[in-house]
């Protein structure tokens, strides 16, 4: 069926979903980048995830803000503070599912980086759909 065809608001989810994971890539890149930093000055995995966890939630608000739902007003305290409050239930399960990771896997624990992948997969859906339902709407 070609592009023209579909209905506009099945294209406009196709390109918020398709936005909403390189904005997510991109998070995990900071993410990984900011923790391995941290742990190589030595702080523990669990709180070093904190500031990178911060770090990567900026970065995905601003890519999400202006590409993936190419928000036109002016980003404010107030939107970025109902962004976090939105993602609240994304930060728990993935920074649970870290800890968890951090504790059931050696391989995990000696390289926290690795932890971040099922952390990262199990707070994806929330956050996309607190985005996608509450914020940018």
């Amino acid at each position: 069926m070609p592009e023209r065809s579909q209905p506009i608001a099945a294209r406009e989810r196709r390109r918020h979903l398709g936005g909403f994971a390189l904005a997510g890539l991109a998070g995990f890149g900071v993410d990984a980048g900011v923790l391995s930093a941290l742990v190589a000055l030595g702080l523990p995995a669990g709180l070093a995830r904190v500031p990178s966890f911060v770090a990567a939630v900026l970065s995905t608000w601003a890519i999400n803000r202006t590409l993936t739902f190419r928000t036109s007003t002016r980003a404010t305290l107030r939107e970025f503070l109902r962004y976090i409050l939105a993602m609240g239930l994304g930060l728990a399960i993935n920074y649970a599912t870290f800890l968890l990771a951090l504790r059931l896997s050696e391989t995990a624990a000696a390289q926290p980086v690795l932890a971040l992948v099922p952390a990262t997969a199990a707070g994806m859906v929330v956050n996309f759909l607190s985005s996608r339902h509450i914020l940018h709407r």
